[in-house]
């Protein structure tokens, strides 16, 4: 009692002797493991295989019925049948199996086997006409279709699932009919014979197209409708007759346009619709005329005539596409840009401005009809503006040391550039988005040069300190030559130099020239081993670059570039000079005088004159060196001839003399200057050359010099040769 007879079982598997819960179990470990397993699946003809898991099918098994009629089975009802079931049972005439229940989804089934369908299913073909070599209609047969039958299919995998079967699922096909057979082309023939026996003319106003008997044979076909089966012709295979039929009939219509009126604002013209070919009426007609031969169309002498049917055909762009088009037109027009930099506007452009830009292009096969675009070239117009207004060069801060501070002279600024490519990429986008604003971006749109000096940078300007100073006397000088000394002082004062940087006379002061506020004066120079005067603008202007050594020297910055005189020039020994410590410059030979800025601060420059003394001062950040200066040794003594030399000139009266030079000894000389640092070490710099250790002997080598004296004559002799009045004796020499 409570256990399943023996010859009962349920999906093909005896469950005899067991409970019913241990039934269950059983039969659901197998239900579970079928749903879980690919699943062999063919077609009934064996033409194609698949496989699929039964779960992605939505197949649901209940055990638990399956076990419960299995159980119920012998027990219960009619005795005598009860009995009869068990004991055929027992003695093997027969088993009892119970199928376990089962469900599917009918979607997911439907949609796996449409996947399958292609690999084994085929659509009928329809008998049709051909044509034969004489002309004559005859008949191509039909052929059916194969399709699955889906209800089968669904009994199918139910059933199989109900076994938990490992058989392959058969999946069941059915031929599908041809819906026009060959026996009814053959009934229709007679029909179609004479329907095509006679050409068929289509008519449109005084034209007319001609289909002869040949033609309508070669594209007849047979058709379905409420009434049975007609005749009629194939588009397709009168395709190229119908194509140019189109191209001859068609009047095309005429797109609406957008465009400016006389004031500027943009209107849309409407379009014309055009006529083209109504190629399914027209063709619905002459199947009528073919199947019934009636009287649409029999023309005088039996002809057929078909009328060409036209239909409106709206053009490719009508109003209604251009109308939002217009209408953004006049937004972007109507918004003016204000274009600006860093919170600073540069420029407003306004509806004259970017109305030139505007270019509408139709594109009849697009969704967007028109397209709204700008003109490059004046975009870069717009962008070219911009730069104008905006651009600049970059300015240094320039500064003045002035009553021994530091002045402000030309304030600095940034330079900026506006990048015309990225520039007019925004403006397109600005302009096109009706933005109402563009701000132009710093690195992109607009390229930023930072000054090398700011103005900013004269509160690092620490210039208090007098480093070091030189001074000569010029009182000996004539004129020109004063004030040459005088010009050159006035161009030096209150230059600045920055930290690091190297100061040159000919650049920092300017060019010799009287454009730059000099005199002619007089130079000496050594011609065939003797010296000889010349007339030079700006002579003189020596003596100021050798005060200004004198002030570096004592101050201790590395002296770049000195170049000695050829003879001695004896303003140099003063107060704060020695003998050899001189420096010549002449921009026309490139000879300089240069010194570097080591001092860690900047440098201010105070030149002064006073009629008798030119005094230069160096002003800066007290580094804390120390100068030691050891010499001058002087040493190859070389005696001066005594003999003057006469010149003539035109630059006194005639018969007048003027003592240019006087005779002195030559001689080399050699300074020694050492510079130590604030800790008491010798100090060592790099100017760019590597580290440069400031002990420094300076060299210079001198000619003897002669005495010069310059005779006047009158303004048509001859300078060439000796004067011809008697010199006088020697006077002092000014020298240059």
């Amino acid at each position: 009692a409570g256990r399943i007879y023996r010859g009962v079982g349920a999906a093909g598997v005896e469950r005899v002797g067991l409970t019913r819960d241990e039934a269950v179990a059983r039969l659901d470990e197998r239900a579970t493991a079928y749903t879980e397993r690919p699943v062999p699946v063919r077609a009934a003809r064996g033409v194609a295989e698949w496989a699929v898991v039964p779960a992605d099918l939505g197949v649901r098994l209940d055990p638990a019925a399956a076990v419960d009629a299995a159980f119920a089975a012998g027990r219960g009802g009619n005795p005598v049948r009860n009995a009869l079931a068990w004991s055929g049972a027992l003695v093997g005439l027969g088993d009892h199996d119970v199928p376990v229940p089962a469900t599917l989804d009918g979607t997911a089934l439907e949609a796996t086997v449409r996947a399958w369908a292609p690999d084994v299913t085929y659509w009928p073909t329809n008998a049709t006409f051909t044509v034969r070599e004489r002309g004559e209609l005859a008949v191509v047969p039909d052929k059916d279709g194969l399709g699955i039958d889906l209800e089968g299919g669904r009994a199918a995998f139910l059933g199989h699932a109900a076994r938990l079967s490992g058989r392959p699922v058969e999946l069941p096909t059915s031929p599908v009919r041809a819906d026009i057979t060959a026996p009814t082309l053959d009934r229709l023939k007679p029909e179609a014979t004479a329907a095509t026996a006679m050409s068929l003319t289509l008519r449109l106003n005084d034209r007319e197209w001609t289909l002869e008997s040949a033609d309508l044979r070669a594209a007849l076909i047979a058709y379905r409708w409420d009434r049975g089966f007609g005749v009629a012709l194939d588009p397709a295979r009168l395709r190229p007759f119908l194509d140019e039929l189109a191209a001859d009939v068609a009047q095309p219509g005429t797109n609406a346009t957008l465009a400016p009126d006389a004031s500027g604002r943009y209107l849309v013209t409407p379009g014309r619709d055009g006529l083209v070919l109504d190629e399914a009426v027209t063709l619905t007609a002459a199947a009528a005329l073919l199947n019934a031969g009636g009287p649409i169309g029999v023309g005088v002498g039996g002809e057929r005539v078909v009328p060409v049917s036209m239909r409106l055909q709206p053009p490719p762009i009508v109003a209604a596409d251009l109308e939002p088009v217009r209408a953004r037109v006049e937004t972007v027009l109507e918004t003016p840009l204000v274009v600006s930099f860093a919170g600073q506007p540069i420029r407003t452009f306004r509806r004259a401005d970017l109305a030139p830009l505007i270019r509408l292009t139709p594109q009849p096969d697009a969704t967007e009809k028109m397209t709204v675009t700008l003109d490059p070239a004046g975009v870069r117009a717009l962008s070219l503006r911009l730069a104008g207004d905006f651009n600049q060069s970059v300015r240094d801060a320039e500064f003045k040391f002035l009553n021994r501070a530091v002045r402000d002279v030309v304030s600095s600024r940034d330079g900026r550039d506006v990048q015309l490519v990225p520039t007019g990429q925004a403006l397109s986008a600005a302009i096109l988005g009706a933005d109402g604003a563009l701000t132009l971006r710093e690195g992109t749109d607009v390229l930023i040069t930072k000054p090398q000096v700011a103005t900013a940078d004269k509160a690092k300007m620490v210039v208090t300190d007098l480093l070091g100073r030189g001074r000569t006397n010029y009182g000996f000088r004539d004129d020109n030559g004063a004030h040459n000394v005088e010009n050159a002082a006035r161009l030096l004062n209150g230059i600045l130099v920055p930290p690091s940087e190297t100061f040159s006379f000919n650049r920092d002061v300017g060019p010799q020239t009287a454009a730059n506020g000099y005199k002619d004066g007089y130079g000496i120079e050594l011609v065939d081993g003797g010296a000889r005067t010349f007339s030079t603008v700006a002579g003189g202007v020596c003596q100021v670059s050798t005060t200004l050594f004198h002030g570096a020297f004592r101050a201790g910055l590395p002296i770049e570039d000195r170049s000695w005189h050829l003879y001695w020039v004896t303003y140099a020994e003063s107060s704060t000079g020695m003998k050899g410590l001189d420096a010549t410059v002449y921009d026309d030979s490139g000879i300089d005088f240069q010194f570097v800025n080591t001092s860690g601060g900047w440098l201010g420059i105070e030149a002064t004159a006073n009629g008798e003394d030119v005094q230069v001062s160096i002003f800066g950040q007290d580094p804390g060196w120390e100068v030691r200066i050891d010499g001058p040794e002087i040493s190859n003594e070389r005696k001066a001839d005594r003999t003057p030399i006469y010149e003539k000139t035109h630059d006194v009266p005639p018969g007048q003399r003027k003592q240019q030079d006087f005779a002195r000894d030559g001689f080399d000389s050699a300074i020694r200057r050492r510079v130590y640092a604030a800790d008491g070490s010798l100090l060592v710099v790099n100017t760019g050359n590597g580290p440069q250790p400031m002990d420094t002997t300076f060299r210079s080598n001198y000619l003897a010099a002669r005495s010069i004296i310059q005779i006047g004559v009158p303004a048509n002799e001859s300078l060439d040769g000796p004067p011809v009045v008697e010199p006088a004796t020697d006077g002092q020499s000014a020298g240059n």
